[in-house]
């Protein structure tokens, strides 16, 4: 007997969508095929194949999708993610949107009453599967974020990154204040916070500087005997990382049969 493909719709086919694209047509043996892609750029969606192009949302349903991938902002999920999660699987790349309390609710509500899941994919944050199953026993995480200034949203607190011409701290405070300042930045922030001891919990701390070409990402949780301390030094384009997509490619790959609720994959 044949195994059931998994239909696969995108939202969000930049940079990060086009790779995860690729690498999910380049298998044929990975059980998994695209349905949908949704972009909100009518030039980026007159570059995808007429029969996958989707140009309303509202009609993702007709393409009968298995799981939804998010992949573009954490708007969607405000706007769509409750209409998504009523009728299929969801997987939200834009973790930030899970910093507001009410999104969290509404989707853990949503997917427990419609029997769907969302899932969170965790597999390219450094750390992030020592927190989740240690996460009782941590007291304190700390996380530090080192970027060159061109690979932040530096407008969101009112700086341009040209301006910037030594080390500067954009954000230090709990995870849930830097998620709605720079909401395409720190989904790494949020990925820990939900794997660990939550947003408000966490500590984050964010920091440019226009000599550094390289992204630093440190994570530093402590408990009764125990002291976790991970770094990872990654090339970013853009304001991801070059292991995102491959990340996210994996995640999917991990959904595996799980209850309706919320999912780190």
């Amino acid at each position: 007997m044949s195994q059931k493909t998994t239909r696969i719709g995108l939202i969000g086919y930049g940079q990060i969508g086009k790779a995860v694209h690729q690498m999910i047509d380049a298998d044929p043996d990975n059980g998994m095929e695209i349905c949908f892609i949704h972009d909100l750029s009518p030039d980026i969606l007159a570059d995808v194949p007429g029969d996958l192009a989707l140009k309303d949302l509202a009609d993702f349903a007709q393409s009968s999708p298995d799981l939804v991938v998010e992949m573009a902002h954490p708007d969607v999920t405000r706007q769509w993610g409750q209409k998504i999660v009523e009728k299929t699987n969801y997987m939200l790349v834009s973790v930030t949107a899970m910093a507001d309390r009410e999104i969290e609710q509404m989707l853990e509500e949503t997917a427990k009453k419609a029997g769907t899941r969302v899932f969170v994919p965790h597999g390219g944050v450094v750390g992030s599967d020592a927190l989740l199953e240690n996460r009782d026993v941590w007291e304190s995480v700390d996380i530090v974020m080192k970027k060159n200034p061109k690979n932040v949203d530096c407008a969101a607190v009112g700086l341009n990154p040209d301006d910037i011409k030594e080390e500067t701290v954009l954000y230090d405070g709990p995870t849930r204040g830097v998620c709605p300042k720079f909401p395409r930045n720190v989904n790494t922030h949020a990925t820990i916070a939900l794997a660990g001891i939550g947003f408000d919990r966490t500590h984050s701390l964010l920091v440019v500087n226009p000599e550094w070409n390289t992204a630093v990402v440190a994570i530093h949780a402590k408990g009764p005997g125990v002291d976790l301390h991970v770094e990872r030094i990654e090339s970013i384009t853009g304001v991801t990382g070059a292991s995102t997509p491959a990340s996210i490619y994996n995640s999917i790959q991990m959904i595996g049969a799980t209850g309706p609720g919320i999912h780190l994959r």
